[in-house]
């Protein structure tokens, strides 16, 4: 039982419908409408449980005045508070990344008494800490064209470092999976440094073939080689005074690796057909997808290069090892991209950030990021939703729940037992009835509000007719 609650809203139907609800599990509740009386009844109550309307409908004014309010629960509270986002199906983007870091629950509007009694049972399960105490710490770095912003533990040092040594002439090592925002991070070191007025030059040596690569690095003259039918300038020279980002430097051959590390140490290459040497002002950043001493003990890479270069490494987590930023990372990709295609989103539905945060990435940021474009390009009246993304997406993280769910009933008690039959009695009518909520509901002789508060438990809520993906409609 909860003695008390705070309710944040200007909407009078919303306090009355909830209010009625809430007395059914002994909740008083409190409304407030402003930050000051917020702050008061927080101060007032001990450990209360904070009901805030994130309704997407809210109006500019209500938007702005929310922002503050998540805003102070997310730096400034110093009271253990229990928070309750009422939302309906969908979230302002607005509001997404602060709703997400401070919500221990959602609560969807119209409220139902099963969802009521639900919610008490969750309350009663989460522990109130400080918000501003508690949650992860943050880093953000600008340049003229991009920001980082992380809530990562282990990138908070990489971007600390980074802003230092970006102003000094060192040569750096990115190590990451593809995807993990190395270039993009290159690209920064290099704005930020004193030689961001001169050029950026990037090279994915993984996509040359191993007979040009020589040539694209060090340039070659007319005719040293077949085809090579006038002189060019490689990469290192193009370069001029700027950085030069070689990315996938694990595949190149013993014989280029030979010819970096003589760059590296005296500033000279020869190009292709050439007996005379010629000296680079780049600064260089090399990036591999691999961990390049593993490389080194198989004899794959030579060890006075790989020594030469671990001086300044910089690992980059996967995006699964950096939970706190999928949310963020998605709000910012979506901004990025509707203002790149002049398309407007201004609500995303309530299943998509959990269905971002609970799939793997395997394709890390850009697969974040081309996953938000192809959403963004078919999104409908400046809706997002879960149907929008990838089918894979979806498969791929329902298969995942009911993974875990097998695996947390191996005990295989009556309990357990009764929840497998149950989620196969649930895929079963599902199929059979199209997927259709209010179909399958009557079908199994539930009500539709029960149907979704078991779907929701077995991890179903996102399932669709596969034999079409279309878009669900709203069912009456």
């Amino acid at each position: 039982m909860h003695p008390f609650g705070i309710l944040y809203t200007s909407d009078t139907q919303l306090e009355l419908k909830l209010s009625r609800q809430l007395e059914e599990i002994n909740l008083n509740l409190k409304t407030v409408s402003c930050l000051n009386e917020l702050n008061c009844a927080i101060q007032e109550s001990g450990q209360p449980v904070l009901f805030i309307d994130l309704r997407a409908d809210l109006s500019h004014s209500e938007i702005d005045d929310r922002k503050a309010v998540l805003l102070y629960i997310r730096e400034q509270c110093e009271t253990p508070v229990k928070v309750v986002s009422v939302i309906d199906q969908f979230i302002h983007l607005e509001l997404l990344e602060s709703a997400n870091f401070v919500t221990d629950c959602y609560l969807e509007y119209p409220p139902v008494a099963e969802e009521i009694q639900s919610l008490s049972e969750d309350l009663g399960a989460i522990t109130p800490m400080v918000k501003s105490a508690s949650l992860p710490e943050s880093r953000h770095i600008f340049d003229r064209n991009q920001h980082v912003t992380t809530y990562t533990q282990a990138m908070i040092p990489i971007l600390d470092q980074i802003t230092k040594i970006a102003r000094h002439n060192v040569t750096l090592l990115l190590v990451g999976e593809t995807g993990t925002g190395k270039t993009t991070l290159a690209s920064m070191i290099h704005e930020l440094s004193p030689r961001s007025a001169e050029p950026f030059q990037n090279i994915a040596c993984g996509a040359l073939p191993s007979d040009l690569i020589e040539s694209e690095l060090f340039g070659h003259l007319r005719g040293s080689f077949t085809g090579a039918d006038r002189s060019k300038i490689g990469r290192f020279e193009a370069a001029g005074k700027g950085t030069l980002l070689l990315d996938e430097i694990d595949i190149l051959s013993s014989k280029d690796q030979a010819k970096l590390l003589k760059v590296i140490e005296t500033g000279q290459f020869e190009p292709v057909g050439s007996t005379e040497s010629r000296f680079s002002e780049a600064r260089l950043i090399v990036a591999a997808n691999v961990e390049l001493d593993e490389l080194t003990r198989n004899n794959k890479f030579r060890s006075d290069l790989y020594y030469r270069l671990n001086v300044l490494q910089f690992r980059l987590p996967a995006l699964r090892e950096r939970p706190h930023d999928i949310i963020p990372l998605a709000v910012q990709f979506i901004t990025e991209c509707c203002e790149q295609h002049g398309i407007t989103i201004t609500k995303i539905h309530r299943s998509v950030p959990e269905m971002l945060k609970q799939y793997q990435w395997p394709g890390n940021l850009r697969e974040l990021k081309n996953q938000i474009q192809r959403a963004v390009l078919f999104s409908n009246h400046g809706e997002l939703t879960s149907h929008e993304f990838s089918p894979n997406i979806i498969e791929d993280v329902n298969k995942g729940r009911q993974e875990e769910l097998h695996r947390a009933i191996e005990s295989k008690s009556l309990a357990d037992q009764v929840a497998i039959s149950e989620m196969h009695l649930l895929q079963k009518s599902l199929s059979e009835n199209g997927y259709r909520k209010t179909a399958t509901a009557k079908a199994l002789g539930i009500s539709r509000v029960g149907l979704y508060k078991k779907m929701r438990k077995y991890g179903m809520l996102e399932q669709t007719k596969p034999a079409t993906r279309k878009k669900i409609q709203t069912e009456t």
